[in-house]
């Protein structure tokens, strides 16, 4: 009952990279090999295939003085092979924001890259995937926001940073994973607006029950809204017909009855964090309730043996990006690859960015 393991994204011939030597690919492999961890799927031979678009990305990084940053879901081959900081969205935000470099690329989904660029005004922002999306983000527009601060009116609106920057621009705090609970605390009186994802909504007015009511959105993350409570509970009974002492550990951007069955909570980077000590104090049995990017993530970083039960979710969105879009928007980005926000856009959104910094921090 292992998690299934998605296969891995071989290049489709859109872009060709620069030659070199038969040494300069073996040494590249066997590197990729090693850092990606996962033998079975990520073979000598595959790893040949892409080493020579690692190879290039990495140079004209170097050349060009890109910083390149990755979300935790994208594929091993960016994470490991060319990325120079992984982790959630808290935690890049700040990276984009802190890095000395002056042009970012982001390998992730678009409002990830719109929020490096909020961060980061005076800085080239480049997102190599125009359509890679997000549901969550999709769900909700600025006006959505007007109109509820008008039905609401007074009362503090806290938006999850996966969302559009015209959506930033009208609320007053933005808040992640790793730290919506601390920041609607925070908030004064005692109602709050949480928009979009109404999945953590539910869970942050479970959190705040009998301080403050949570005015609610009704948007959701398609792969996190897939995962039940009976799903695990089902689990649960399999694996402890067999002796295993699953242990269960869920984004909060999955539904409620979800939380109630998981041993541990958290962002991407506290699951990858708790799945790690798990291992290493021989619990080993985890089930990983999120996207198949922290998955990877795990058994590449893990010392131990561990057996990652069930079937994760892959966002399609997250898997858009491959190593060749990287390597043509490093040679000549489009257009439509360049990040380009209103000004007003960008200082409104600044000023909940800044507020998350300062109640989180």
């Amino acid at each position: 009952m292992t998690m299934q393991m998605p296969s891995a994204p071989l290049p489709r011939g859109l872009v060709t990279p620069k030659a070199y030597s038969n040494e300069e690919i073996e040494a590249e492999a066997k590197r990729l090999q090693k850092v990606i961890n996962q033998g079975t799927l990520w073979d000598i031979e595959t790893c040949k295939t892409i080493a020579p678009l690692t190879l290039e990305i990495n140079q004209l990084k170097e050349e060009n003085d890109v910083f390149l940053i990755a979300h935790s879901y994208q594929t091993p081959d960016i994470v490991y092979g060319v990325a120079d900081s992984v982790s959630d969205s808290y935690s890049l935000s700040k990276a984009a924001r802190d890095a000395p470099q002056q042009t970012i690329l982001f390998s992730s989904v678009r409002f990830m890259a719109e929020t490096a660029k909020i961060v980061s005004p005076h800085k080239t922002v480049l997102h190599p995937s125009p359509d890679a999306g997000c549901t969550l983000s999709d769900s909700i527009t600025a006006e959505d926001v007007r109109e509820l601060k008008s039905r609401y009116p007074g009362v503090p609106v806290a938006c999850y940073i996966n969302t559009t920057a015209e959506v930033k621009a009208e609320v007053d705090v933005c808040v992640t994973s790793s730290n919506y609970l601390k920041i609607c605390e925070r908030l004064p009186g005692d109602r709050i607006i949480f928009v979009p994802d109404q999945l953590m909504g539910k869970h942050l007015a479970e959190h705040l029950a009998g301080k403050k009511e949570v005015i609610n959105y009704d948007g959701e993350c398609y792969v996190h809204a897939t995962f039940t409570g009976e799903k695990i509970r089902s689990w649960r009974n399999r694996t402890a017909e067999q002796g295993i002492e699953l242990q269960v550990l869920s984004h909060p951007e999955c539904d409620a009855d979800v939380i109630a069955e998981s041993d541990i909570v958290g962002s991407s980077e506290v699951l990858r964090e708790e799945a790690l000590r798990l291992g290493s104090e021989g619990k080993s049995d985890i089930m990983l309730i999120t996207e198949c990017g922290t998955a990877d993530r795990v058994r590449a970083e893990s010392e131990n043996d561990l057996n990652l039960i069930g079937t994760c979710v892959m966002c399609r969105y997250m898997k858009m990006t491959q190593l060749e879009d990287i390597l043509q928007a490093l040679r000549e980005p489009h257009p439509d690859q360049i990040i380009e926000l209103d000004d007003e856009i960008i200082q409104h959104a600044q000023r909940s960015l800044d507020e998350m910094f300062r109640l989180a921090e």
